[in-house]
């Protein structure tokens, strides 16, 4: 499970600095997290990110291309993560 993961944090972090009018494959979303995109692939971060709804795939599946991605920033999911991400933030502004 992502929560579970070493780098779950640095994917949600990387994912919260992304536009979400934008498309990403794989590849961006490793890079965002600052992550090697061996990493996604190993623990299906992508994959749990999509379940939970804060991922959608929206190219052609049935197409050989790399599969791209949109936020879901309506999702309760990104939501939560975006406002502790913003909590946290003021907390140590505040110290």
């Amino acid at each position: 499970m992502l929560a579970n993961e070493e780098e779950g944090a640095a994917v949600l972090a990387g994912i919260l600095s992304l536009d979400a009018d934008k498309r990403y494959a794989r590849s961006e979303l490793a890079t965002a997290a600052d992550i090697p995109l061996k990493t996604l692939y190993l623990v299906e971060m992508v994959d749990q990110l999509e379940t939970a709804g804060v991922l959608e795939r929206v190219d052609d599946v049935d197409e050989p291309s790399e599969a791209e991605f949109v936020l879901n920033a309506d999702s309760d999911v990104y939501q939560a993560a975006a406002t502790f991400g913003e909590l946290f933030a003021t907390r140590l502004t505040e110290s």
